[in-house]
């Protein structure tokens, strides 16, 4: 059986894609997201469950950790989902909401990925998949923030995909286009209609777990029919 987690899992694509792997009796998934359910020390981790953990706070993370890693011994799959958007101009943008953007979409992505480490060397042909987007290619108007916090996770996968070779730990990032999640509900500019269904979007990613393990997706671009809108 996979042992899978999903980062980012009360919502949109990780939301999708947890619900998406629970229906499989040969997966074992769990998640997390400032969404999901209460656990404590005592707790069994359940298939399909969502746990409670603000992934803007470094102590949440910790706590989660110490409880999850106590539990399982490998990690087949780690998928990378959480991260929010934030869509003004530069001359609207605070320095504390930079800051806090950043902290889920990048330093959230780097705790994670630390705490995970010894029980994805332990598997036997793990992989880490960033779910990313079009703006960490491209640049888009009121979108600074955004696209800075792409770029810099590309970065990120671009050094652990060389530094994890040798425990033959691969490293996947997916360039989005727009995919149809309440992300866009505020930008009413955008048709839904012309974006990824995110239950396609889920069925694609659920396919990564039955890879032959000499396959390294590095980077892969989803567009909608329509390119990037």
């Amino acid at each position: 059986m996979k042992q899978v987690f999903v980062a980012g899992s009360g919502s949109g694509i990780g939301e999708s894609l947890l619900r998406k792997l629970d229906s499989r009796e040969d997966v074992f998934v769990n998640g997390i997201s400032r969404r999901g359910e209460f656990f404590s020390g005592d707790n069994k981790i359940e298939k399909g469950k969502n746990y409670r953990c603000d992934l803007k706070s470094e102590k949440e993370i910790d706590l989660f950790v110490d409880f999850y890693l106590g539990k399982i011994k490998i990690l087949d799959a780690l998928y990378l989902c959480a991260g929010d958007g934030l869509f003004k101009p530069i001359s609207g943008i605070s320095g504390s909401d930079w800051d806090d953007h950043f902290l889920l979409n990048v330093k959230s992505n780097f705790l994670l990925l630390k705490a995970f480490y010894p029980v994805l060397k332990n598997s036997e042909a793990p992989f880490v998949c960033f779910i990313s987007s079009t703006a960490a290619k491209k640049g888009f108007p009121d979108s600074s923030a955004y696209c800075a916090s792409k770029h810099a996770v590309t970065g990120l996968a671009k050094a652990l995909r060389e530094e994890w070779k040798p425990d033959r730990i691969r490293v996947f990032t997916i360039f989005l286009g727009a995919v149809s999640t309440d992300i866009w509900n505020d930008r009413p500019e955008f048709d839904r209609k012309d974006m990824i269904e995110v239950g396609a979007l889920s069925q694609y990613l659920e396919s990564f777990l039955f890879l032959d393990k000499s396959i390294n997706i590095e980077e892969s671009y989803l567009l909608p029919l329509k390119g990037v809108l």
